[in-house]
């Protein structure tokens, strides 16, 4: 079992500790501005600036309402050419929509992240009891599903388009938990080490 446990270990140490330094890079290294940016139209960077989905709220329904008063005056073969070419007022309507699915997707990760983050806490938790209570290679499945659960859930961002501040809660909260997730695994390495009186690759 000891052969077993460094190999688990040292992939674990090695994914966890990868996507960290990713979630690092991207919250505080990586460049995001862009010689477009002075191109970007008025809807755009009131979307980037929206600190809440109450302001996204707010814009859709100026958007929308916008688009309403377009239809009840223009004729049928504006409307028509401006729904298939994706003109105003149908653009920012549209952008506006996108960001909303985009903001509510992401509370949604969030959620997700914190639920199956803490799965795989009280598993590696059960883990640990089954492994000193019970039998050795069923706490290591315990150990193992827990902290595969909390890898695969702070897996790393990439920045897209769209309102960031819902982005950026999502980041600190997978960079939080990353952190966490690797002081755990070495925390337990280094105790497994200590109770079995050797060196830190020893398991006992």
């Amino acid at each position: 079992m000891r052969g077993t446990q460094i190999t688990l270990f040292v992939i674990g140490l090695l994914i966890l500790g990868t996507q960290t330094f990713r979630h690092v890079y991207v919250k505080w290294i990586e460049p995001t501005d862009s010689v477009l940016d002075e191109y970007r139209p008025p809807i755009a960077e009131d979307i980037l600036e929206t600190k809440d989905l109450d302001e996204l709220v707010a814009l859709y329904d100026a958007a929308f309402k916008k688009r309403k008063a377009y239809e009840e005056t223009a004729s049928l073969e504006s409307i028509d050419l401006s729904r298939r070419t994706g003109a105003a007022p149908y653009e920012s309507e549209a952008e506006v929509r996108d960001a909303i699915e985009r903001w509510e997707a992401q509370s949604r990760s969030i959620f997700q992240l914190r639920f199956y983050w803490f799965v795989g806490l009280l598993s590696v938790v059960g883990g640990l009891f089954a492994y000193t209570r019970i039998n050795p290679w069923l706490g290591m499945v315990g150990i193992i599903t827990g902290f595969t659960e909390m890898t695969v859930w702070t897996s790393p961002l990439w920045h897209s388009w769209g309102p960031q501040a819902q982005f950026q809660s999502l980041l600190n909260q997978k960079l939080l938990l990353s952190f966490i997730s690797v002081a755990l695994l070495v925390g337990l390495w280094l105790l497994r080490a200590r109770r079995s009186g050797g060196a830190g690759t020893s398991v006992g």
